[in-house]
């Protein structure tokens, strides 16, 4: 009996352990911030952006790892897009999702 009342706790503990790290990958996602930013490329190099927002703050550094090529293979400097994505960890840059050229993001809405 007294083996029995052991294991039954050792059970209780690693299934308490597991949902705690199951639910800690959700709590992260929780914590990302979407976000929408409209306006005009700086520079763009491999899968690097500079884009200039039309809401004339400072510019924002753009991870393009997560976008597809064929997205932004033509954008160019000077064009005007619109980027979908998430705030990094660090706060320092977007990471794209989704990277549209301004006249077809216009007719996306």
């Amino acid at each position: 009996m007294h083996s029995t009342r052991g294991s039954l706790i050792t059970r209780s503990l690693l299934i308490a352990f597991a949902v705690v790290v199951l639910s800690l990958p959700s709590q992260v996602d929780a914590q990302r911030q979407d976000v929408r930013l409209l306006g005009r490329v700086q520079w763009i190099a491999a899968q690097r952006m500079m884009l200039l927002p039309q809401a004339g703050a400072v510019p924002v550094n753009v991870d393009l790892n997560h976008v597809p090529l064929a997205q932004y293979a033509a954008v160019v400097q000077g064009n005007q897009v619109a980027v979908d994505g998430v705030i990094s960890n660090d706060g320092r840059r977007i990471i794209a999702t989704s990277v549209v050229l301004f006249e077809e993001a216009r007719e996306s809405r």
